[in-house]
């Protein structure tokens, strides 16, 4: 099997596999106990470990509707596979929910491409899923079209629930519509550039007001780094797969004289073995001494600040080196990095749900959290704020882009919320909330 195969072959293992004990454990009665009682909960040891056993087969199970999701994504924005311009999901049904020819055309499209041989590693992905579940090739593209209906109903009910929460006119609904507006949704696999770029905007800030010292950094998480491939904004699929975040981090971490001096350690926990798998080869290729090629795309019709603009064209300058990037569409600048060796071998990858597992004989420094909290309710974002603790360095700090509950553990101080935007209209952006173990 081809390098490129290892990680589209992972999702043939099942979603729903125990973890090795080395590698995590559920929380204990006991350690859940303080999440527990300060929502109002009476389970008992019995009733608690059967909860956290049945929530994480749940939680695993979603990583398919994720990867149907992602598909979707790569039907609407997808340029690999036809001449066919991008549709923005608006456009893809009618009022009744039905889909438009429009969007019909583009299902056709890719059901045709994916059944040839040829067929890019995103398609290829798509073919192996849909082998997976059974799908025949003469049934692909009843399959994938009604799965676009069910996403673009779906993403209407999101809409929906922003709506209400906006109309009724508490700023606090809203934060909490949006910090949970996930809850039910498959987990998808995909990632973007500007959340590190608040990530790092928020680390700089405390360094400045002391919340932070220079070398203080040396072991860090993130939970849940995702895979760049089919996003729910612009779904790019003209380079391979990619991860981002953890180079993101490592090298806002060394930009801003964070790192200790002996170095850095970077954990990627993830349930999805697709990712897991990514990260595995992306560290194995490093120790070989092969530095890792990442794709930096910016549409130009965005109306990105000064500040995100600057922080795409200078991502890489400190952990890689510039390189020839691959051909875009129209309208779209790429940048490409090639993170050196000694810094993408830093990277270890581990299975882990984060709602309800933890991993003994960690101590980390910083550990981040974007694009994935919002999956869960705030019972579970509670229970996951409790495991990231008990990971957690004394002084160690962690961020979040999702508004977390107030019920967190009585080991994590809030440190506050910042916010940062990436249009120059502020239309969009994100809330940075940062916390300290006690």
């Amino acid at each position: 099997m081809k390098r490129e195969w290892l990680w589209l072959a992972a999702l043939g293992a099942s979603c729903a596999a125990t973890v090795s004990a080395q590698e995590a454990r559920f929380l204990t009665f006991a350690e859940a106990r303080e999440t527990l009682s300060a929502f109002g909960r009476t389970d008992d040891a019995p009733a608690w470990d059967a909860w956290i056993r049945t929530q994480d087969h749940d939680v695993r199970a979603r990583v398919d509707r994720g990867v149907e999701d992602s598909i979707s994504n790569l039907i609407l924005y997808g340029t690999s596979f036809t001449a066919l311009p991008p549709l923005a999901l608006e456009a893809a049904v009618t009022a009744a929910g039905s889909l438009t020819e429009t969007a019909r055309a583009r299902v056709r499209a890719l059901a045709a491409a994916a059944a040839r041989p040829e067929a890019n590693e995103r398609l290829r992905f798509a073919r192996e899923y849909l082998a997976r579940r059974g799908i025949q090739p003469k049934d692909s593209e009843a399959f994938l079209a009604a799965n676009l209906a069910r996403f673009a109903a779906e993403q209407r009910e999101y809409q929906e629930k922003l709506r209400l929460a906006a109309a009724s006119g508490d700023p606090r609904e809203t934060r909490l519509a949006r910090a949970t507006l996930y809850d039910r949704r498959g987990l998808s696999v995909d990632t973007s550039l500007l959340p590190n770029y608040a990530l790092e905007d928020t680390l700089a800030a405390m360094l400045r007001k002391g919340a932070l010292t220079g070398g203080q950094i040396r072991n860090i998480a993130v939970i849940g780094p995702g895979l760049d491939f089919a996003d729910k904004r612009d779904g790019y699929d003209f380079y391979p797969v990619q991860t981002i975040q953890p180079f993101a981090i490592l090298e806002a971490v060394e930009r801003l004289g964070l790192a200790g001096p002996n170095g850095l350690r970077l954990v990627a926990f993830d349930l999805n073995p697709a990712v897991i798998a990514h990260l595995r080869q992306v560290g194995e290729r490093a120790r070989a001494g092969t530095a890792c090629v990442v794709q930096l795309p910016r549409d130009t019709a965005d109306d990105w600040t000064p500040q995100a603009v600057a922080y795409w064209e200078h991502f890489g300058e400190r952990i890689a080196s510039p390189t020839a990037s691959v051909a875009a569409p129209k309208g779209i600048l790429v940048r490409a990095v090639a993170v050196q060796a000694k810094y993408a071998s830093r990277i270890e990858s581990r299975d882990l749900n984060i709602v309800g597992q933890v991993v003994d004989g960690e101590a980390f420094d910083l550990v981040v959290a974007t694009n994935i909290l919002v999956y869960y309710d705030r019972f579970q974002q509670a229970l996951a704020m409790n495991g990231i603790a008990r990971m957690m360095s004394a002084g160690g700090v962690f961020l979040s882009n999702t508004v977390l509950p107030a019920q967190r553990p009585a080991a994590l101080e809030f440190l506050g919320r910042r916010s940062v935007s990436y249009s120059a209209s502020g239309s969009y952006g994100d809330d940075v909330v940062a916390y300290r173990r006690k």
